[in-house]
Formats: structure tokens, sequence, C-alpha cells
């Protein structure tokens, strides 16, 4: 019988989430996640798999927690427009509140990893689904896109990419008051 784990699995997923996202998967070492986990190899492949596996884990954590939030957000009371608004001012502040300009692990994967693996490709458009669905699902709270599925489709993936634009441009570091302009003007295409 072998030994009980002495850590928490969930945890020391953030921990890599964390290492991954900063450094990226080429960035990242196995020595930079021991040392920020304070596991060594042995532990982390009998718990997570090898790199890789990691680092598609790491992903489906942030998957479930930003994703999950996001839809939270979206499934509140509101307009179409206020509901995406709510989303993208939330993200504003997560990142002024916290002064964290990660941006986001999901785009950093698309850019960093999904060209060259497949399996991280895979991984990537189906969160990038799973956004556009609830964005479509919050645009669906208005008439012009409740009753009409390819206007409602066609400004899903507008805002797909007005999000994931939004948060490269946290990440670059662009101030707020920029932040909140840009906003402005993407919900002011919303029809409510």
């Amino acid at each position: 019988m072998g030994r009980p784990m002495e850590f928490d699995p969930q945890e020391t997923l953030q921990e890599i989430m964390n290492v991954f996202w900063m450094n990226g998967y080429e960035g990242t070492s196995l020595q930079d996640i021991e040392a920020a986990t304070n596991l060594k190899k042995p532990s982390l492949y009998r718990t997570f798999g090898d790199k890789r596996a990691m680092y598609l884990a790491a992903l489906a954590a942030y998957e479930e927690t930003e994703v999950q939030s996001a839809e939270t957000l979206l499934n509140k009371t509101g307009s179409a427009r206020i509901r995406i608004q709510r989303l993208l001012y939330t993200v504003i502040d997560g990142a002024s509140a916290s002064q964290n300009r990660r941006g986001c692990f999901l785009c950093n994967a698309s850019v960093d990893q999904a060209p060259h693996d497949p399996s991280t490709r895979k991984f990537v458009r189906a969160a990038m689904d799973r956004l556009t669905k609830a964005f479509a699902n919050a645009l669906a709270a208005s008439p012009p896109y409740a009753a009409n599925t390819r206007k409602r489709e066609k400004m899903a993936a507008k805002v797909l990419a007005g999000y994931f634009g939004l948060r490269v441009l946290i990440k670059a570091g662009v101030a707020e008051e920029t932040l909140k302009n840009v906003v402005s003007q993407l919900v002011s295409e919303i029809e409510t």
C-alpha cells in the first residue's frame, strides 16, 4: 500500500497553473514546477502526468474557474448590454484591484501552444465555444437577438473577440480609462 498523499492536488494544480500562466509552456521547466509546488517530479508525475498533462490540467482548472464565473455573471438579470458590460467591467475591476496584469491564461495558450499542439488547440477551441455560447445566451435576453439566431451568433462572435482583446490590453498595461472606453464602444453596438 502506498503512502497517503500529503498535499492538496487542487491547490497544487493552482500553483502549476500560475507557473504556466506567467512563463508559458516552453518557458516553464519541471524545476520551476517543483519549486512552485514544493513537490518532486515523481509526486507530480504520479498525480498529474507529464508536463503536457500538467499544462492541460492547468488550462482545464482555469476554464472551470474563469469561464464558469463569466457564465454566472452573464446569467444575471438585465438586458444583453447590461449583462455583457457587467462581465467586461468585472474583468477590468479585478485586474485593477489586484494589480494583476497577467491577462488571460486561455489567450496565452491560444498563441503559445494551440498553433503547435493539437490537444491544446482542441481545448482552446472548446473553451472559446463555451464562452461564445455564454455570450449568445446573454444576447438572447434582448429582443433583437432573441428572435434572430444568425444575428445573435454574429454578435456573440464579436463580443468574444472584444473580450479576448480586452484581456490582451489588460496584460499590455493599457490604462483603466482606455479599457473602459473600449468596453463602452463595444457594448454600444449591442442592440437593446
